[in-house]
C-alpha cells in the first residue's frame, strides 16, 4: 500500500473511484471543483500494485469568511478494495499532513463512531456547528488543543460543497 499526493495521470481515476464508491457523480464533480477553484489544500490516493484504488481531498474551512481549518471531504474507496483498512491509512495520513501543513483544526461530517477512532471530538461540545448538521450530531472536529469557545462558530465548506 503507497499513499502519496495525487498526480495529473490520477485524475480520471480518482473520479471513478469517487462514483463507485458513491454510486454517483456528486462527490467526483465536488473534487473536480475543487481542484479547479484551487481549494484542494491535501489530495492523496493510495495505490496497491501501482492502481489507484483510494482517494482523500481536504479543503478549507470558513468562519465569517476567515480560513480556520480544513475539511475532509470525500474520503473513497473502490469496492472491491473496500474493508481492507485502505479509508483508515488516507484518514490518519491526510491528518498527519494536514498538521504538518499547519493546519490547526481539521473537521468532518461523519459518523461519530468512525471517526473518533482517529481522535475527532463532537465540534459541537466546542460551540462548533455546520448548517449541514444543524442539531450537530455528526459534525466533529480534531484540533491540537481543542478548547471551548463560548460564542457559537458557524462554520462554512467551500462553495463547492454547494449541490
Amino acid at each position: 500500500m503507497n499513499i502519496r499526493e495525487e498526480s495529473e495521470s490520477d485524475i480520471n481515476q480518482i473520479s471513478e473511484i469517487h462514483n463507485q464508491a458513491f454510486n454517483g457523480s456528486e462527490e467526483a464533480k465536488i473534487v473536480e471543483n475543487l481542484r479547479k477553484n484551487k481549494n484542494l489544500m491535501i489530495s492523496l490516493v493510495c495505490e496497491i500494485d501501482r492502481k489507484v484504488v483510494g482517494h482523500i481531498a481536504y479543503s478549507p474551512i470558513y468562519s465569517e469568511d476567515k480560513i480556520i481549518g480544513i475539511g475532509l471531504a470525500p474520503v473513497a474507496v473502490l469496492p472491491s478494495f473496500q474493508k481492507q483498512g485502505i479509508g483508515s491509512r488516507l484518514i490518519e495520513i491526510g491528518n498527519r499532513v494536514a498538521f504538518l501543513k499547519g493546519f490547526q483544526k481539521i473537521f468532518v461530517l461523519g459518523d461519530p463512531a468512525y471517526y473518533a477512532r482517529f481522535g475527532f471530538q463532537n465540534a459541537k461540545k466546542y460551540n462548533y456547528f455546520s448548517r449541514f448538521d444543524p442539531e450537530g450530531k455528526h459534525f466533529m472536529i480534531m484540533e491540537k488543543d481543542v478548547e471551548y469557545i463560548p460564542k457559537k462558530i458557524n462554520i462554512e465548506y467551500c462553495k463547492e460543497f454547494e449541490v
